[in-house]
């Protein structure tokens, strides 16, 4: 396939916004360690009922992990480029996923069942299939760094301040502890 080879276009077309929430899983094992990106697999009951089947591609948003665990700056909302689909690249998978790529250094954390907010607000391209993993890898390389600027336009950086994105994710343990107990 020669297809692959041809420079991808990349646009920035306004989708949504979409609010999603739901837990981390864990996906085929392959997404931060191979790729060399903290990666976030949203749990697919989080999704499966807001898109149709042919809703597939490469995304921006905004994401936000709530995970009591992290320094504050790693729960701050982050950048995130999504990729949904049913991963063509990989023959595997017969369901369809939401792969995110959040736009900052975790010191190699994952985050495994922690509540993950996202919101996603444009469409950068369709999902190709690649020949090889290095396509694959410097394909995500652009679509993370396109998707980056894309998301300094003013529309999409507005995004960030939403509220859903903004208020704290309820965890069991903050609602059943009262302030008291915080000294």
């Amino acid at each position: 396939g020669s297809s692959a080879a041809m420079p991808l276009q990349r646009v920035i077309e306004p989708f949504g916004p979409y609010r999603l929430c739901g837990r981390v899983v864990v996906g085929f094992q392959r997404g931060s360690k191979q790729l060399g990106w903290p990666t976030a697999n949203l749990d697919p009951d989080a999704f499966e009922s807001k898109f149709d089947a042919e809703t597939e591609g490469v995304y921006v948003g905004w994401a936000a992990i709530g995970d009591p665990s992290l320094p504050p700056e790693a729960r701050a909302v982050h950048k995130a480029v999504l990729s949904m689909g049913w991963n063509p690249t990989y023959t595997d998978v017969k369901q369809r996923t939401i792969e995110a790529y959040l736009c900052h250094d975790f010191g190699g954390r994952d985050f495994y069942g922690a509540e993950m907010k996202l919101m996603m607000c444009a469409f950068l391209r369709p999902q190709l299939k690649f020949d090889s993993f290095d396509e694959l890898i410097t394909a995500i390389t652009d679509d993370v760094s396109f998707g980056k600027e894309a998301l300094n336009t003013p529309s999409l950086a507005a995004l960030r301040d939403d509220p859903f994105l903004q208020q704290p994710v309820a965890s069991p343990l903050a609602a059943t502890s009262a302030p008291a107990a915080e000294d």
